[in-house]
């Protein structure tokens, strides 16, 4: 039997934040079981992690259809087992991954993600967009962001309002659609995201998301140092600060659930 557990990102409080399941092996399972798992689990990400060293793990993450080469709230969920069930004795933890290694720090305050800066690219066609996405008039910007695609909207409501077309989202050639604002309020901006490509319709909080919003915002506010709302029906908020080549995203978790895998993974 193998333990695994259910842990909020991005949230300081049960019910809300984005669920990630998170299970520690002692060798990976093969990928078709692995995939298998994060499909029964059926959250948006599914982390399984291995030991290294007493400091240095080796992290994967599933969605209900596919490996991914990055995920933020999965990483905050495993170190925050790694953590609370005694797993390190270190207060930094190195992961090992697809991204290359990312270190998560404790301190009184929660978890930092130290995470690689993803940077746009090229200005998209703005009509296009507002085409696919039923969106006329709304749009100020589409721009590549690496593997996703960010779309700066005019006005708080319109995000809020906002109901996707998967199939049409589907067929883009990128992860995901990345909805975003400047906000007056508390927060430099807000978003939401949707990647039905990789199994995701909606994901409550995205970490690999605001790698790239990171820099978008930045540049436009001109700011290093940026508080962040994700508007999904969950909701979570990140603190986000641009260093370098690099963005830390600051955040916390909560364990909601533990139990044990009956099936043999390996």
């Amino acid at each position: 039997m193998t333990k695994i557990w259910i842990v909020d990102a991005f949230t300081d409080k049960a019910y809300s934040g984005n669920p990630a399941a998170v299970m520690v092996v002692s060798e990976f399972p093969p990928e078709k079981t692995c995939q298998a798992i994060a499909a029964e689990m059926n959250l948006s990400e599914t982390a399984f992690v291995k030991c290294l060293d007493t400091d240095y793990f080796h992290i994967r993450w599933f969605t209900p259809t596919t490996e991914v080469k990055l995920c933020g709230h999965a990483t905050l969920a495993s170190a925050q087992i790694l953590f609370t069930e005694q797993l390190t004795q270190s207060n930094t933890i190195r992961f090992d991954s697809l991204s290359g290694v990312l270190n998560v720090t404790q301190d009184a305050a929660g978890l930092i993600l130290d995470f690689p800066l993803q940077k746009i690219g090229e200005s998209l066609n703005l009509s296009e967009f507002e085409d696919l996405l039923d969106l006329k008039g709304n749009i100020l910007n589409v721009v590549q962001a690496y593997d996703d695609v960010i779309v700066e909207l005019r006005d708080v409501a319109t995000l809020h309002a906002f109901k996707p077309n998967l199939e049409q989202i589907k067929q883009l050639p990128c992860r995901g659609i990345i909805l975003t604002v400047a906000n007056q309020g508390q927060y430099d901006f807000i978003s939401r995201f949707f990647a039905p490509r990789v199994g995701v319709v909606e994901d409550p909080v995205t970490g690999s998301a605001h790698c790239k919003l990171a820099h978008y915002w930045s540049q436009k506010l001109n700011k290093t140092h940026l508080y962040a709302f994700q508007a999904s029906a969950r909701g979570g908020k990140l603190e986000l600060i641009v260093k370098n080549e690099r963005v830390l995203l600051k955040g916390n978790a909560v364990k909601i659930m533990a139990g044990e895998w009956l099936i043999p993974v390996a």
